[in-house]
């Protein structure tokens, strides 16, 4: 937040100051673990993805620039996701271990997952492979 101040980047300064005050409301009660921290970043990463897709069907570039720039900026503080490939082999291990199907297949990958996949992504590979 400094550095972007000092650069006079109120844009960049915009976005850290929210992400700043959303951990502060999560730290309200508790300290904040860092499994906490990046899932609020994960939300408030999807919020954007969500927010993109509606401006982008109502033709509101200037709106769409933004939250596409907030994005950019909320992904460099998360780790990198898991490619489908990853996610297809523990998708297969889980199946081994457990002989889930459906939902329940769904929510056990993600249990061993721990954030590092994107749900909707999970839901689809086991859909495609392993439906009801």
């Amino acid at each position: 937040m400094i550095a972007a101040r000092k650069k006079g980047d109120s844009r960049l300064l915009g976005i850290l100051r929210l992400l700043w005050s959303e951990i502060g409301y999560l730290a309200i009660d508790k300290e904040a673990s860092d499994e906490e921290v990046m899932k609020l970043f994960k939300k408030e990463a999807k919020k954007r993805k969500d927010s993109i897709a509606i401006y982008q069907k109502v033709g509101d570039k200037a709106r769409k620039e933004q939250e596409e720039y907030e994005l950019e900026i909320i992904l460099k503080y998360l780790p990198e996701e898991m490619s489908e490939e990853e996610i297809v082999r523990v998708v297969e291990e889980v199946v081994k271990g457990t002989n889930k199907r459906g939902g329940p297949l769904v929510g056990e990958v993600m249990k061993r997952l721990k954030g590092q996949a994107d749900g909707q992504i999970v839901a689809k590979i086991v859909n495609q492979k392993y439906g009801n």
